[in-house]
């Protein structure tokens, strides 16, 4: 299977992207997302769910994040588009799992009690960030 110029640039767009994401990661000391906004992302517990499922606790992997096969699916269904498989199917599949994130998420902020996602905007830097300002305004 030869790759064009296009699909190589492509690919390298989502290499850098991920290394960044990886890079952000490990500065931060969590994810990128809560530290900036301090609200949890769709994706909260993934990483957890991934280290329960590496010691074989499915229970506690589920706890972290129902969700945490789906990114195994996507790679899956998007390496099996280069090799026939359909893309109005892939796009299907697409759909049921961003419909499934954005319910498990609404599900997860509606019952904050799992110790899991937050909502704590005040804790974000962007918001720590304009009320600094704010207060340089004022004086």
């Amino acid at each position: 299977m030869k790759l064009s110029k296009k699909e190589i640039q492509e690919y390298l767009k989502l290499i850098c992207a991920f290394c960044l994401i990886l890079l952000m990661y490990a500065l931060c000391t969590g994810c990128p997302i809560k530290l900036l906004t301090g609200v949890s992302c769709a994706g909260c517990g993934m990483s957890r769910a991934y280290l329960s499922l590496l010691h074989l606790n499915f229970r506690e992997a589920f706890h972290f994040h129902p969700l945490f096969i789906c990114p195994i699916v996507f790679i899956a269904v998007f390496i099996m588009t280069k090799f026939g498989f359909s893309q109005k199917k892939a796009k299907s599949i697409y759909c049921i799992m961003l419909f499934l994130f954005i319910g498990v998420y609404v599900y997860r902020m509606a019952n904050p009690n799992d110790g899991i996602v937050v909502f704590e905007p005040q804790n974000g830097l962007i918001f720590k960030t304009v009320n600094f300002f704010i207060s340089i305004v004022k004086n």
